[in-house]
């Protein structure tokens, strides 16, 4: 199961609606600061745990609601529902949607329309949304979400609760534990302090006391006090985490916002590493800059975490780094470039439809370098040349000769105005005019050569776009020829 779509009304820096439709695998969130990535986060615990209007609302618009929609969807969502022992996921029962595809959804809204208290679910059979009793705690039974924040400490992590991830973790080496000679010997240790021989027997005096009255008063009682054996995993509520350092050890809440991130990021990749699933409840990340604090090959490791985790947990992250993107997969990844409109508000500009310049080959790292973050290199513009070369050549065998394909540059729209020197075998030279794309080509490809001077970052730019157009010019003729 994973979060298909999230529909947003007026909520926090959207105005008006807005969905957003996700991949089940790694979901890339980028864009400038403030322009709405993180909302994704505050709307998934907005739905959870509710809260007040006033801190949610856009009020751009003078708009009297707010409300954040999901839609889950998976093909193991029904068996999950119906085969279930757990009464409040029963609930959902009839809001299952068959998709007719193999596939099932349930829709979930929170709005303060009516009352910002309660969880709505659609039902199908009636074609509404209705509250009934007991959703608003069931909600929490459908998925569990693990955040982890750039500038907050997230003590989240540190919750031992099989809903969180130490409390996964810890609840995979319970099971094993339970077994050993260990929890043997405490099993009998307790008995032995607690049965008739150990606590029990102080207690006598007291049971008899009270059962007198009991009888006394009622007719009949008897009172016996009884301690059970502690499930084993009680005992992780009373759990802890510490680290220790120079300093010696201390309580991990103690630590640097730094530090509780980069546990909370150890903490995920150790869960990616190893399979201790029971339930088939899911579990969702939302992770907010992972790259802080890292090095790039830091990030390449964290990336392969993510990359094994998100075979079976849907995962959101925000990111400013390139790095993260630079294996980008987009049968199972999925980039979302957010940014603000003319008036301030939030947008989403780019949902993944640009990163297909290149069809097959798509997307490169530069192509995600230069849509996702505006980051323009010599390694895109490489990219570029070739392909459209790649294009030429299929229209002329004779495209392969730089001459040619320049001339062919022309007839696209550029301009054969640049200057450029050519270094010979022998050391002469000889100057011929080229277009701005051939020109700083050859610079790339020919570093030895110094008889020109270099092509600024705004020329790397302007040659750039205009490939660019001229590739989607040509990617729209080939269609409008099919």
């Amino acid at each position: 199961m994973y979060i298909h779509k999230i529909k947003l009304h007026n909520f926090k820096g959207f105005s008006d609606e807005h969905e957003f439709v996700f991949s089940e695998g790694i979901n890339f969130l980028v864009g400038d600061n403030n322009c709405g990535k993180t909302t994704i986060f505050r709307a998934i615990e907005f739905l959870q745990n509710g809260g007040d209007k006033e801190n949610f609302i856009n009020n751009s618009k003078n708009e009297e609601h707010v409300s954040v929609e999901i839609e889950i969807t998976g093909n193991d969502l029904r068996d999950f529902i119906e085969n279930t022992d757990d009464s409040n996921v029963k609930k959902y029962k009839s809001a299952i949607i068959d998709n007719n595809d193999g596939t099932f959804s349930l829709k979930v809204i929170r709005s303060s329309e009516e009352d910002i208290k309660k969880i709505k679910v659609y039902i199908p059979e009636d074609g509404g949304y209705k509250n009934l009793a007991g959703f608003d705690k069931a909600i929490k039974v459908l998925f569990d979400a693990q955040f982890v924040y750039s500038d907050l400490n997230n003590n989240d992590y540190q919750d031992f609760s099989k809903t969180k991830i130490i409390g996964r973790l810890i609840d995979g080496a319970l099971k094993g534990f339970r077994g050993s000679d260990e929890w043997k010997e405490f099993e009998r240790a307790h008995k032995k302090a607690f049965g008739e021989n150990g606590l029990r027997n102080e207690l006598q005096g007291l049971e008899k006391q009270i059962s007198d009255i009991l009888e006394e008063q009622y007719g009949e009682g008897e009172l016996k006090i009884q301690f059970d054996l502690p499930a084993i995993e009680s005992f992780s509520k009373a759990g802890s985490l510490e680290l220790k350092d120079s300093g010696g050890v201390t309580g991990v809440s103690d630590k640097g916002t730094g530090m509780q991130r980069a546990l909370a990021l150890s903490l995920i990749q150790v869960y990616a590493s190893v399979n201790n699933e029971d339930s088939k409840k899911p579990i969702f990340f939302f992770i907010d800059e992972p790259e802080t604090f890292l090095h790039p090959m830091a990030q390449n490791k964290l990336l392969e975490a993510f990359e094994n985790l998100s075979d079976r947990s849907q995962l959101f992250i925000t990111t400013h780094s390139p790095y993260l993107l630079k294996k980008f997969k987009k049968d199972t990844h999925k980039l979302m470039i957010y940014g603000k409109d003319e008036s301030g508000n939030n947008i989403l500009k780019d949902d993944n439809q640009t990163l297909n310049l290149f069809g097959e080959s798509s997307p490169t790292w530069g192509e995600v370098n230069y849509f996702a973050f505006g980051v323009l290199s010599v390694e895109f513009h490489n990219e570029l040349y070739g392909f459209l070369q790649a294009r030429a050549i299929d229209e002329d065998q004779g495209n392969y000769r730089e001459e040619k394909f320049d001339q062919w540059l022309v007839n696209k729209g550029f301009t054969a105005d640049r200057s450029y020197t050519r270094l010979r075998m022998d050391g002469t030279t000889k100057t011929h005019n080229s277009t701005l794309p051939t020109y700083i080509r050859n610079l790339i490809h020919h570093p030895e050569n110094s008889h020109n001077p270099s092509y600024t970052d705004e020329e790397l730019k302007s040659s750039s776009k205009g490939m660019i157009n001229i590739l989607l010019k040509y990617k729209l003729f080939l269609v409008s020829c099919d």
